[in-house]
């Protein structure tokens, strides 16, 4: 009989990198951090104009039923006084701008029609608050994860550098994957924040546009003679 030795098995074990939002997140470095907060806050941010500019315009759209009739009736009869009055119960934009031209009736219709338009502009101008707020959100989201990125490839490369010998794949892999992260959530916070932008100035522009209409039509009555 051959005693025959057993041959030793060797396995080859393939260690699995589990993967972690965090880590990924919040895995480049002090600056990295900083720069992804940053992206955070600025979404918050933009998330709170969007709610709060949303449903403020939302409010201002409400549409008071049968109030220019009503101006007109109150005009007509010379209840120039009871307009007012009426006009001042409603909270609405053209409210108070008809509420402007009712206070000037007696005066050339010039008069009447630049009163009312420097109330518009005041009104157009509570309507856009922060919207200027909201643009620069949605692009400078963007530019701060490109920002991230480059600084996160820099600080790759520099560990590399400071490498003897062969330089593992993992290590350049896993400092670009934690680079990209900030350009994902940079484009993450500012797309949406670019349409909510596009959202709020599409429903202002409706509004004035009603508002206008009003207000030529409160004009014409003005002209209508008696």
């Amino acid at each position: 009989m051959f005693l025959q030795t057993p041959t030793p098995i060797t396995t080859t074990t393939t260690e699995k990198h589990v993967f972690s939002l965090w880590e990924i997140l919040f895995g480049g470095g002090m600056l990295g951090n900083i720069i992804m907060i940053a992206i955070f806050l600025l979404g918050i941010l933009a998330l709170y104009i969007f709610l709060e500019r949303y449903f403020f315009i939302k409010r201002a759209s409400k549409e008071t039923p049968n109030f220019l009739e009503n101006i007109k009736d109150f005009v007509q009869e010379g209840k120039i006084t009871t307009a007012i009055d009426y006009c001042k119960t409603l909270d609405s934009p053209e409210a108070r701008m008809i509420e402007k031209g009712l206070a000037r009736i007696g005066r050339p219709i010039s008069d009447i029609s630049n009163a009312m338009q420097n109330q518009g502009q005041l009104e157009v101008s509570k309507l856009e608050k922060n919207l200027n707020i909201l643009a620069s959100a949605s692009g400078a989201a963007p530019m701060l994860g490109f920002l991230g990125t480059v600084v996160g490839m820099i600080m790759a490369f520099f560990e590399i550098s400071n490498v003897t010998g062969a330089v593992s794949p993992k290590l350049l892999a896993s400092g670009i994957y934690t680079a990209m992260a900030t350009t994902a959530v940079g484009l993450i916070v500012g797309i949406p924040a670019y349409f909510f932008y596009n959202i709020l100035v599409t429903n202002v522009d409706r509004l004035v546009l009603k508002i206008q209409t009003h207000v030529n039509e409160f004009l014409d009555t003005l002209n209508t003679p008696l």
